[in-house]
């Protein structure tokens, strides 16, 4: 993720696809704004709620939606300003063409217009705008990336149960480091204040580059791809791969509990008689009773402890899909290949693809958690103002759902009674 310091020139017809093409990726990149702010900004009225501020993981997760938001007005910004505010300038050149005419030459002077496209990056409009957008946007990346590998460690101490380690899971010390994994970076990047950017002898402002050291900025953005997607990525691929295994372990002792607690209530029942005489006479209060213990097991804190810790480990697990799968090839793009793609302005369209790509993780965790967390989405709509009419809705239509299984029950009784009946006779 980074930018060409030079201003863009293309000229019609000549770049017309990659001015095309540069035009649909800053709408791109207006979207993921536009849908990722509200987004984010939704995220963290839910999870800095005061029934979510007791768990670390919903900690992590309000953090990085606010890492997020901050994110998406770093790169997306800068491309939105230099694709839409673009400036036009007819060249006029002439094309001379030496002409045999009646045995004299005669030389022809064709006047051609070419029209010549001026782009600006928004760091190029000042020095102190050109080091403090690169200084917010290394730091920021960097710091949410860490903070998403720090809250996988966080949910893997925490699920695996390691008592010697078990305290960082609390609230005080995941947000103490939070913001020390915040400050770190801060401090680390802080020299782009004044190494990065320079003026021109015209008096333009050169970012990503360095007068005295111009291979500077060459080696750190390498530096700042390993830091920000290649060794995080280690980091969550092996926690998250923990994490997962733990997930189907448990799911499997689950399944074989289960089924150690219903395969002795099945070879009771031996014949079909025994089981009528039994649906008749304790009907009103086996089913009763029945009906009480799976409440009473679904409601348990044991059972929705685990559910509610295995919906949580799910969401983490698919946002780290997510950022590995956008940022990997953006890090190789950038880090390999970039510097021998030719011409300059193919080379900018595909930074802008890949740049595109690796900020939409940053924007789409809204969807990530709506859809593996049903505390989420509950949460969610205790937002909406308008939820009353749906609980109006609700009551009209459950009398007739209770009316109905009262119904069949009264009929299962009364064909219970008749078999008992024709056995007796």
């Amino acid at each position: 993720m980074m930018n060409d310091s030079n201003n863009n020139i293309n000229s019609i017809p000549n770049g017309i696809n990659t001015y095309l093409a540069d035009r649909l990726l800053s709408i791109y990149s207006l979207m993921l704004i536009l849908i990722g702010t509200p987004c984010n900004l939704i995220c963290c009225l839910i999870y800095f709620q005061k029934s979510n501020r007791c768990n670390s993981i919903k900690i992590v997760f309000g953090y990085l939606a606010i890492l997020d938001t901050i994110v998406l007005y770093t790169f997306n910004l800068n491309y939105i300003v230099r694709e839409f505010n673009i400036d036009y300038q007819l060249v006029r050149y002439k094309d001379i063409n030496s002409t045999k005419q009646n045995s004299d030459y005669s030389q022809n002077e064709n006047l051609n217009i070419n029209i010549i496209i001026n782009k600006k990056n928004l760091e190029e409009y000042s020095l102190f705008m050109c080091r403090f957008l690169s200084y917010l946007a290394f730091s920021i990346l960097q710091t949410s990336s860490w903070v998403l590998a720090f809250g996988s460690l966080n949910r893997y101490l925490l699920i695996s149960k390691l008592t010697l380690f078990e305290f960082i899971c609390k609230r005080s010390y995941t947000i103490v480091i939070c913001l020390l994994i915040t400050s770190l970076f801060f401090l680390t990047n802080i020299h782009i204040l004044w190494l990065n950017g320079y003026h021109s002898i015209k008096s333009d402002v050169i970012c990503y580059q360095n007068m005295n050291y111009p291979n500077y900025m060459l080696w750190y953005q390498r530096v700042h791809l390993c830091l920000y997607s290649a060794l995080p990525s280690i980091v969550l691929l092996i926690l998250n791969t923990l994490l997962m295994r733990i997930i189907f372990a448990s799911k499997k002792r689950l399944n074989s509990h289960q089924r150690v607690v219903l395969l002795p209530e099945i070879e009771t029942i031996e014949s079909r008689q025994e089981t009528l005489i039994l649906k008749t006479i304790r009907t009103p209060t086996m089913t009763s009773s029945s009906s009480s213990t799976r409440k009473l097991n679904k409601q348990s804190p044991g059972r929705s402890l685990n559910r509610h810790s295995r919906k949580l480990t799910l969401s983490l697990i698919f946002i780290t899909l997510s950022y590995f799968i956008l940022t990997f090839p953006s890090t190789v793009i950038f880090s390999f290949f970039r510097s021998y793609i030719e011409p300059l302005r193919l080379r900018r369209t595909i930074s802008l693809l890949f740049t595109n790509l690796s900020t939409t993780t940053h924007a789409i965790r809204f969807f990530i958690y709506f859809s593996c967390s049903t505390d989420f989405r509950n949460d969610f709509y205790k937002l909406i103002p308008f939820k009353e009419s749906f609980r109006i809705r609700y009551t009209k239509t459950t009398p007739q759902k209770q009316q109905d299984i009262h119904r069949n029950d009264k009929q299962s009784e009364s064909l219970a009674l008749r078999d008992r009946t024709r056995t007796i006779r």
